[in-house]
């Protein structure tokens, strides 16, 4: 993984809708799997919500969409989604279960709903050539 050079902090900010079929430690789960060191232990109603700091907790979707020639699909998703400081992507939540990183432009691509991963940084431009540069 490519060291990134960023002096201001990144928040990682996760979030999944918990369907009353779904096993809600198991939507937990898969949020942390996908996102490195994120505790997803708030819970407020249906939704499930973690936080994460730093490069690191990128580090898999990183790798993921690299080897799944997503970056395109990512990099179009954190350009088009951003405001201000502030961005983010969709996730495929049956995909991130088993640890695999799926990028999605839309909600109904993943039937039970997808996990949702704001980033905030004042260096958003950097942080967005790190993640998915331009090809």
């Amino acid at each position: 993984m490519k060291k990134l050079y960023v002096s201001s902090p990144i928040d990682v900010k996760v979030e999944a809708a918990v369907n009353p079929s779904e096993n809600p430690d198991k939507v937990i789960n898969a949020m942390a799997m996908v996102v490195q060191r994120c505790s997803p232990e708030f819970r407020y109603g249906s939704r499930a919500i973690g936080k994460a700091t730093g490069s690191e907790s990128l580090s898999l979707i990183y790798e993921q969409v690299r080897s799944r020639s997503a970056m395109g699909v990512l990099r179009r998703m954190l350009v088009d989604n951003r405001a201000g400081t502030s961005t983010w992507f969709l996730l495929n939540k049956q995909a991130a279960s088993a640890g695999i990183v799926v990028v999605i432009e839309d909600e109904q691509e993943s039937p039970l709903g997808p996990i949702r991963v704001t980033l905030n940084c004042e260096e958003l431009d950097v942080l967005t050539d790190w993640l998915a540069p331009e090809q």
